[in-house]
């Protein structure tokens, strides 16, 4: 709790928008850009994954299998496109071109952002169970219980993979970022147990 009040302290109040980033912040910064590099390749592979063995999946198969496979190809065609745009925004990411305040926005965004694709990755395994809920009473009995197997395990890969990604970006900050905000704003002129105002 102390850690966030002192990002959403810092974001709010510094007036260091233009000052260069300091060692801490930059190994950041750097870390960061990997991580997310290294987890758009997963998601990649993953997704590349699914695809090879859907089609095949879908042309061999018969019945609920086929329309696990199905689905599975449509959803990783989504995700690879996911994966291949975030890699390649990471690539053309520099610390040197980003302000202190603008590392620590990313980041804070990057968080929030991967709590709510928790959340949407919970609804999809929901849905999932609800199709085969359905299935029993519906004529389309096995492509909604293909559809919704393949949903189920979608989600729950979705769901390990945000929750993992946001917890190793966690970690990363415990040892780069909040050293950084300490030293920042014990350094900063403008920011210390209290505010200097002048008349």
């Amino acid at each position: 709790m102390i850690r966030l009040t002192l990002v959403l302290f810092y974001i709010t109040f510094s007036s260091l928008n233009s000052e260069p980033v300091d060692d801490y912040l930059k190994i950041f910064s750097d870390k960061n850009i990997s991580i997310n590099q290294n987890a758009m390749l997963v998601l990649g592979s993953w997704a590349t994954a699914n695809i090879l063995i859907g089609t095949y999946g879908n042309f061999k198969t018969t019945g609920t299998t086929k329309y696990f496979h199905q689905f599975n190809v449509m959803w990783n065609l989504v995700n690879l496109g996911i994966a291949s745009f975030g890699y390649f925004n990471s690539t053309s990411k520099k610390t040197s071109n980003q302000t202190q305040s603008q590392i620590i926005k990313d980041y804070n965004s990057l968080q929030n952002f991967l709590m709510l694709n928790a959340g949407l990755d919970i609804a999809y395994i929901i849905a999932g169970f609800y199709l085969k809920e359905r299935a029993a009473k519906s004529k389309r009995t096995q492509l909604l219980n293909g559809y919704g197997s393949s949903l189920i395990l979608q989600g729950a890969f979705l769901l390990i993979f945000d929750v993992s990604l946001f917890f190793i970006h966690n970690h990363n900050a415990s040892l780069y970022l909040y050293p950084s905000l300490e030293n920042l704003l014990s350094n900063d002129k403008s920011i210390g147990l209290g505010l200097n105002i002048n008349f």
